[in-house]
């Protein structure tokens, strides 16, 4: 497929998946898990050469690696405006250091901008992946920062989105057809179907962050006082007040169990467990914890979320319109309705190794950067 090894970095905040010794994994979301996937798929691959960044963390500024996967560290600065500046030109030479053919980043933040400026510089290809709504709506655009990853949308080599949704969202917004683009959808190491653990649990996983609305779930754990719920709910820096309003109103309920933190390579036992998965999100891109539901077998009830409509074109699930009686109902149906309940379970688990798979997801990205390398 190719002639030489082709050079790959990525740029994530995702170090503590890489390194376990690190358990401070409250900075990590979707869009580092998936980073953190394809950078071990590719680098199975012995045509590929693949570097990481993993942006300031904790003062790392050595180069360690994680198998094939070479990691470089920035140093760590003060939250100052300033330093923000003097990491976005650290992180620029240290691209210039690795020298990479292609880059590839995922979630909008200024490091979107540095990416393309660097290799708009160097004639390199770059590769943006779309996390979320806000990223192609005009949200994330907004004050200093957003005009820098506006640059970077704006000079990209190819965009990949986790759904149509997101393409016609961008086309919307930037009132223009776009053809750098495609759909790859988010993936997963898929097991085997094995023994089953015994499902006995509500569960809902995201970050305290107001659009995720996990008040909702604790309005849904009044309504269940039999069923045991559980909230993994990570802290966000920028939201320590809010999160301390979410742990107050979770002390109340006794059916629900709020874990604030379960690193990442221990979170699928709670999904083994869990008869159902609660999104309550006002939006996601597709989120990481419908596939970890799915793979498990373990359905998903989502009140606003449907990427590509799969809740209405698969039995694997419900979407309820922003519907909190909707909600109630469904969850209703699937406690009551066990041969329904073993129908959805094993719906799940058959779309999400048609879909989800890192392996077959991981070869549709090296076929796009072999089609991007001969162009």
């Amino acid at each position: 497929m190719f002639l030489k090894k082709i050079k790959v970095c990525l740029v994530s905040h995702g170090y503590p998946i890489y390194n376990k010794k690190y358990n401070d994994c409250y900075k990590i979301g979707g869009a580092e898990v998936q980073l953190f996937l394809l950078s071990k798929e590719l680098a199975k691959n012995d045509n590929f050469e693949v570097n990481l960044i993993i942006g300031n963390y904790k003062g790392k500024t050595s180069i360690e690696f994680f198998g094939k996967i070479k990691i470089f560290g920035l140093r760590s600065l003060s939250k100052k405006l300033i330093n923000h500046f003097i990491s976005m030109i650290k992180l620029f030479f240290t691209l210039k250091q690795i020298n990479p053919d292609f880059v590839i980043k995922r979630a909008a933040s200024m490091v979107t901008g540095v990416c393309a400026l660097y290799c708009r510089i160097f004639k390199k290809n770059y590769i943006y992946s779309i996390a979320n709504e806000t990223d192609v709506n005009g949200e994330s655009e907004k004050n200093i920062f957003g005009k820098i990853y506006k640059f970077g949308l704006d000079n990209t080599t190819y965009l990949v989105a986790q759904n149509f949704n997101q393409i016609i969202e961008l086309e919307k917004f930037k009132k223009r057809k776009f053809y750098n683009i495609k759909v790859i959808k988010s993936g997963y190491e898929i097991k085997k179907e094995e023994p089953k653990t015994q499902k006995k649990i509500i569960l809902w996983v995201a970050r305290a962050i107001e659009w995720k609305r996990p008040e909702i779930f604790f309005m849904l754990a009044k309504q269940f006082p039999n069923e045991k719920f559980i909230m993994i709910c990570n802290e966000v820096n920028y939201k320590k007040n809010y999160y301390k309003t979410i742990v107050k109103k979770a002390s109340n309920l006794k059916n629900l169990t709020f874990i604030k933190f379960v690193p990442f390579h221990e979170i699928d036992d709670y999904f083994k467990q869990a008869k159902i998965l609660i999104n309550t999100s006002i939006y996601e891109g597709f989120p990481n914890t419908f596939i970890q539901a799915f793979r498990n077998e373990t359905p998903v009830i989502s009140l606003n979320v449907n990427p590509d409509n799969i809740f209405s074109k698969n039995k694997i699930g419900y979407f309820c319109n922003d519907d909190f009686e909707k909600m109630k109902a469904n969850l209703s149906l699937l406690l009551e309705k066990r041969d329904l309940y073993k129908t959805y379970s094993k719906n799940a688990y058959h779309f999400c190794r048609e879909n989800h798979d890192i392996k077959k997801i991981g070869h549709q990205w090296i076929q796009l950067i072999d089609t991007l390398s001969k162009s």
